[in-house]
């Protein structure tokens, strides 16, 4: 094994490292274990080749790809491994990525932290779950979130230049960007897949990853028709209302019994493995904001191509951008919340935010390029939550209108997805 880790090392010593985007999320080294969790393939591992690259690749920077057949699965002498280390490096930063793969890999992190190295690790989500990490690492690690790219890293990747007197031709080169974004989201390979063929070919080796090795492999499932049918129910209702009782209604009249609690933990299955995010009804009463159906978004809209395409609705797509938006928000303030509203009139606004005690927004999101093309009742369900939820603060997220309107002393703003997209 010492030969191997020698080999791997040196290996590392004189590798170049790859062009890379530089990504939003800002992080330096820390005391504690920095966890670099997210979805497969949304670019862990050169966020690492980014950090390291901001180091200068020194010779106290150790980078281990667990991954590497020589290394995989194998058991490590914590002895040996410092040993060989520290005869090629001066080690102060480990990054130790697809770490899951290594035998008993907590109390190897563990024990490298007691040694007050700064440590990095990132894994695979089918293993490398916020639960295990928490269970762990025990209070020594802090989460960072690596989402595929955000529109402004999207836009560096095709090394477009935002002025700041936007001229038409440059707003409609901005557009067509936005527009490829839209409806094939941020996943780095996509990206660089110029054929549309191939960007859904990857959206669906992704999902079959995810639902075999994310899923059904990490939580043991046995019942795989129910779970396949289950996942079709998911994707078939992105952007739209998600009821358990539906769905157990469903297999039951397909003469299949499937309890709701466990129809919930599929649900709760699917968003652990970063495939779905769920955004609950606004409600000061527990009770109802579970019992009540959930608005169910992808985690990014290349999932959409999954879709029987009977239609093509670029308002729900557009509305998936901003809650992955949301979520990411989310997870950076812990204080940060957000729902939809609904009244029993069926009336609905598609995001309510909130922070702390305070309702913070109320955000209707549509595809329109003109006032008149704004449907009345979005306004008036803008108003009527308003007046319930005590919130003035109004915004209509559109494809490419902006302006602002007085109605009923209630202020309005509408503004283009693709400016509220990089005032972020």
């Amino acid at each position: 094994m010492e030969n191997e880790l020698r080999e791997i090392l040196l290996e590392w010593k004189e590798m170049s490292l790859p062009e890379i985007i530089e990504r939003e999320v800002k992080i330096s080294p820390s005391e504690q274990i920095i966890a670099i969790i997210g979805p497969r393939r949304s670019g862990k591992t050169y966020f690492m080749f980014d950090l390291i690259k901001k180091m200068k690749k020194s010779k106290n920077t150790v980078y281990i790809n667990f991954e590497d057949y020589r290394i995989k699965n194998k058991e490590i002498d914590m002895t040996k491994f410092l040993r060989v280390v520290n005869e090629l490096f001066e080690p102060k930063y480990f990054f130790l990525d697809e770490v899951q793969n290594l035998k008993d890999w907590n109390s190897f992190v563990r024990t490298l932290h007691d040694k007050k190295f700064y440590i990095f690790v990132s894994g695979s989500s089918s293993k490398l779950l916020s639960k295990e990490i928490a269970t762990n690492l025990r209070g020594r690690y802090r989460n960072v979130l690596i989402f595929p790219f955000s529109f402004k890293e999207f836009l560096n990747f095709k090394k477009f230049k935002m002025e700041k007197e936007i001229s038409e031709i440059k707003k409609g080169e901005l557009l067509r960007n936005l527009r490829e974004y839209i409806e094939f989201g941020g996943f780095p390979e996509v990206i660089k897949n110029e054929k549309k063929e191939d960007k859904i070919e990857y959206a669906k080796t992704l999902f079959e990853t995810i639902f075999y090795r994310d899923v059904l492999e990490r939580f043991n499932i046995r019942n795989l028709s129910v779970v396949d049918t289950f996942s079709k129910l998911l994707i078939s209702n992105f952007s739209s209302y998600f009821s358990i009782s539906k769905v157990e209604n469903y297999f039951k009249s397909r003469g299949i019994k499937v309890s709701k609690k466990t129809i919930s933990s599929y649900l709760k299955y699917f968003e652990t493995a970063f495939f779905c995010l769920t955004v609950e009804k606004i409600s000061p009463k527990t009770k109802e904001r579970v019992e009540q159906p959930k608005k169910l978004y992808s985690i990014d809209n290349i999932l959409y191509t999954l879709l029987p395409k009977f239609s093509y609705d670029f308002g729900k797509l557009m509305e998936n951008l901003v809650a992955i938006e949301f979520y990411r928000m989310k997870f950076l303030n812990p204080f940060f919340e957000v729902y939809y509203w609904k009244d029993y009139q069926q009336r609905e606004v598609d995001f309510v935010t909130k922070e702390d005690l305070r309702i913070k927004q109320l955000i209707q999101v549509t595809y329109a390029s003109s006032r008149e093309e704004i449907k009345s009742r979005e306004i008036e369900n803008l108003l009527r939550a308003g007046k319930e939820l005590k919130c003035n603060n109004m915004l209509v997220i559109t494809w490419n209108y902006e302006d602002e309107e007085k109605i009923s002393k209630k202020k309005i703003v509408y503004k283009p997805l693709w400016k509220w997209l990089l005032e972020l």
